[in-house]
């Protein structure tokens, strides 16, 4: 059929011009409105634009800010992937800027486990990247299809994409969306870490202002849910999650909503993997539990120092050969006997620390220089009230609340949970002298030891508010086991747009206050 507009000859079953995109239908036909493709639209300007240049033949992924195409790169012959930033997005500069930096910092990384990027350009209105096109499939495709891997399979992904990441982070860069749909494996059984597109330089920090969360929930990292700064640390622990989801089948966290999933993060303790797997290397489980800490400083202290730890996992020359071959049969379509694993005990509910009653009251006392004889009576008696509260109610001691008007929060935290945190130094027995108060100045060295802090978690709704306690910001969204001196503080979070919550907290010598979730009232 041919286009009354452009006078290009489609094929008869086509309903618009592959040339311009004019409609095709009979003009004597009765009117219809059509709703015309917009993949289809973008894939026909690629086309007319990038002719001459790149042969495009057709889309074969996206992501959440780019679609990916097949092409032939006329000049050379070869095949590449062509990642397109697609035009009129609703994304923005700022995204647009960052898909530029991806490019650059993309181009800059020459490694066989990091998949090479060729060249940066624009297509029309339509910014691009031509990378090299790898013929296989992606880690998450392969766990889907095949559910948990061989160990020696394992073993050679994790060693591949941690020898690239650690390059990476050697030349400053930090990936941020390491996940198993990242990690392609070739048809000869080569793995390659791809997609830094939402990686940036670990010293720019003009990204760093908005707050923004960025990566896969089931793979982010406590700190980068919490929108902090992050480094090589939080890509170990991404990888960490893939390397329980090759094992198990599964990610390690899973809840039915995202602040679910970030809770789980910040406090649910990782699940044992040997009990889903037995005949994992105890090499294997101590990289992955230590990759998964939840403190990044509990992780590795470099990338460098996890390959090394990775590469000491024993593996044979006969293990290593079916980890290969294994690889290759699955990259090329093939299934694998499937692996045997036992069930791991369902995870705890995240919802359990949603505020449903509002914070309790307490009278703010003005702090005293030392304690007097009066005073230490009275707060024996205090301890003896709290004590008999928590055996009346079967709870904590609460944290301390007095918001001043207005109160800025929808929902606040009623009783914190309370758990023995590791003290600072040891307590020596006390001594009959202190016991029976005869001695002041023993009392007063047996008291210098006691932890004078305790640990604070909490956590508060919008994700980039600042929480700040004693007039000291702790973080973002999250404050995950941060030391606070012990005594009475007041709590202050804050977000543009949002009424500040305003209170006050007790935190008590070596133990961990962990307040219910608070969220800010939206402003008027």
């Amino acid at each position: 059929m041919t286009c009354i507009r452009c006078g290009f000859d489609s094929p008869d079953e086509a309903k618009f011009c592959l040339e311009c995109g004019t409609s095709l239908a009979d003009p004597l036909a009765q009117t219809s409105i059509i709703e015309e493709d917009e993949g289809v639209v973008l894939l026909r300007a690629l086309q007319r634009h990038l002719a001459g240049q790149y042969e495009v033949e057709r889309e074969i992924g996206r992501g959440a800010m780019a679609i990916v195409y097949k092409a032939l790169e006329v000049e050379l012959n070869r095949r590449v992937a062509l990642k397109v930033l697609p035009p009129g997005s609703t994304i923005g500069r700022g995204m647009a800027e960052r898909f530029k930096r991806e490019a650059r910092l993309a181009a800059s990384l020459d490694h066989p486990n990091i998949i090479p990027v060729y060249r940066v350009g624009q297509a029309g209105s339509a910014l691009f990247i031509a990378m090299k096109f790898i013929e296989g499939r992606a880690l998450d495709e392969m766990i889907e299809t095949q559910g948990p891997l061989p160990i020696p399979a394992a073993i050679l992904i994790l060693r591949a994409a941690t020898a690239a990441l650690a390059f990476a982070h050697a030349q400053g860069i930090v990936h941020r969306d390491v996940k198993g749909a990242n990690i392609m494996i070739d048809r000869d059984g080569r793995v390659m870490v791809a997609d830094f597109g939402i990686a940036r330089a670990t010293d720019d920090a003009s990204l760093t202002s908005t707050g923004s969360v960025v990566g896969t929930p089931y793979f982010m990292s406590p700190e980068q849910c919490a929108a902090r700064r992050i480094g090589p640390q939080s890509d170990q622990y991404s990888l960490g999650v893939v390397a329980f989801q090759m094992l198990t089948g599964i990610v390690p966290f899973n809840a039915e909503t995202l602040p679910g999933i970030m809770h789980h993060h910040f406090y649910t303790p990782v699940p044992d993997v040997k009990k889903a797997r037995p005949d994992i290397p105890p090499a294997l489980l101590e990289v992955v539990n230590r990759a998964l800490s939840k403190k990044p400083e509990n992780r590795y202290a470099t990338t460098e120092a996890m390959l090394a730890a990775i590469e000491a996992i024993p593996l044979s020359s006969a293990e290593r050969a079916v980890g290969e071959e294994a690889l290759r049969r699955l990259a090329r379509g093939a299934s694998l006997g499937a692996v045997p694993t036992r069930p791991l005990p369902p995870l705890g509910d995240p919802t359990r620390d949603t505020p449903t009653q509002p914070l309790p009251v307490w009278k703010r006392i003005p702090p005293k220089r030392r304690m007097t004889a009066g005073a230490a009576a009275g707060a024996a008696v205090a301890a003896a009230l709290v004590a008999w509260l928590v055996g009346a109610t079967g709870g904590s001691p609460s944290a301390a609340a007095t918001p001043p008007q207005p109160v800025g929060a929808q929902a606040t935290n009623p009783a914190p949970d309370r758990t023995h945190a590791p003290p600072a130094a040891s307590v020596p027995p006390a001594t009959d002298a202190r016991r029976n108060g005869s001695s002041r100045e023993s009392g007063r060295d047996s008291m210098s030891v006691v932890p004078a802090s305790g640990l604070l978690r909490l956590r508060v709704y919008p994700v980039d508010a600042e929480i700040s306690v004693g007039g000291q910001l702790l973080g973002r969204g999250v404050v995950l086991d941060e030391a606070v001196p012990a005594g009475r503080h007041r709590l202050t979070v804050r977000a543009p747009g949002y009424v500040t919550f305003d209170s006050t907290i007790t935190i008590l010598p070596g133990e961990t206050t962990q307040l219910r979730r608070i969220e800010l009232a939206t402003g008027s």
